[in-house]
């Protein structure tokens, strides 16, 4: 049986919005998150990743109810400063310190974290969820491997600081632990998930590495590891190709075939005002991700990650919208139960390209899902087109 479409699948559910019950968790098959007690939890995320250290406590507030105002329910951000501006001169940060002594990170400013103290538990009063960098290792010599790499015992010092960080804020129930930065992983940054996982096992805790394989790929056989990320832009991005981005789709695609026992976030993606990034761009990368398996998707925009100059107008660009609407969408369906439709069944004709390369091509493709009981179906449609849908998959 066929049927043409030209829209959207819209199927209303009940959602709550209730307080969520920290520490987030994966669900009973491994597939979802969940919170203590048991329902569905999407992380709809926003990149922050400077605001412990670039703007005041005030701004920080201020920031915190606009993302919560436009549906944002978690945000990534990191505690050691990434920039050399911002490693040794104090006077750029509002707490006006230092996160380190002497740049060893056994020498942790008291003053410093007093300040990330306080951000942190006010993240958690407003109910929002934290994906926490504690020591971010950088992608091109901006962050603190090579220094901690100067170091004679750099393992045992990262092991340290994972002990550490992990006994200072336990306590808060609305973590995720992340480690990396930007980097694929080096014996310095297990060392210090080992620290971490040592101390506490109760939080999720995943890998941020190089783009273009999920953090369960790079780390395969870490116990410690119980949240994959998936960390892709799109293949018409970059000449250089030694990065190897691919969609979204596929980077999901090919964590789907890996069976890997977690759940996945989409971590990191295309940001707003950088690279020729649209707004189309922002909605289909979050739609896959949801489309293609994943638990959560992080929105990132130039401004509100970097926060400097006139950083609050990027909260009045359409990125943050578009976002809003999609979280709307996602209460209305039973995403958790929902599977992606990788086999193709639900299309008959007018799905789109495929693209499994590094090369351009499959802006087109449209991502579907379904209930296994084939009662319920939706399908993201990236541009607009006739599809053909074969209604002899549904009851």
């Amino acid at each position: 049986m066929k049927i043409t479409l030209t829209a959207f699948f819209v199927f209303v559910t009940i959602a709550s919005f209730c307080q969520t019950k920290f520490p987030i968790k994966a669900s009973d098959d491994k597939k979802y998150l969940v919170d203590q007690a048991g329902t569905p939890f999407f992380l709809n995320g926003c990149s922050l990743w400077r605001m412990p250290y670039a703007i005041s406590y005030e701004e920080v507030k201020f920031l915190l109810e606009d993302r919560k105002k436009n549906n944002f329910n978690a945000i990534e951000i990191m505690i050691s400063p990434d920039v050399v501006p911002y490693r040794i001169n104090p006077d750029t940060m509002p707490v006006g310190a230092n996160a380190f002594f002497d740049n060893d990170i056994n020498k942790p400013n008291e003053r410093y974290f007093k300040h990330v103290d306080s951000v942190l538990e006010l993240c958690n009063e407003m109910n929002i969820a934290v994906v926490l960098a504690p020591l971010y290792l950088g992608c091109c010599k901006d962050g603190w491997l090579e220094i901690i790499q100067q170091y004679k015992d750099g393992e045992a010092k990262c092991r340290e600081y994972g002990k550490w960080f992990a006994n200072r804020y336990k306590h808060l129930p609305n973590l995720i632990w992340l480690n990396g930065g930007d980097h694929n992983p080096v014996p310095e940054s297990i060392a210090f998930g080992e620290g971490v996982a040592s101390v506490d096992t109760t939080h999720l805790h995943t890998s941020h590495a190089h783009p273009g394989k999920s953090s369960a790929e790079r780390l395969k056989g870490v116990q410690w590891q119980t949240l994959s990320s998936a960390y892709t832009y799109f293949p018409s991005m970059e000449t250089d190709t030694a990065w190897q981005y691919k969609h979204v789709y596929t980077q999901l695609y090919e964590e789907m075939l890996m069976r890997y026992k977690m759940p996945v976030i989409l971590l990191e993606s295309a940001y707003e005002r950088e690279r020729h990034t649209t707004t189309q761009t922002l909605r289909r990368q979050a739609y896959w991700a949801l489309f293609s398996g994943a638990s959560g998707s992080f929105f990132g925009h130039r401004d509100l990650y970097q926060l400097q100059g006139n950083w609050r107008a990027g909260l009045k660009d359409p990125g943050s919208k578009s976002m809003k609407i999609f979280y709307e969408f996602v209460k209305t369906i039973p995403w958790h139960r929902m599977r992606a439709d990788w086999p193709h069944s639900l299309f008959v004709s007018g799905r789109g390209t495929f693209n499994s390369t590094i090369y351009p091509g499959g802006e087109d493709y449209a991502t579907a899902m379904f209930t296994p009981d084939s009662t319920i179906a939706a399908i993201y449609l990236p541009t607009n087109r006739n599809v053909g849908v074969n209604m002899s998959r549904f009851k």
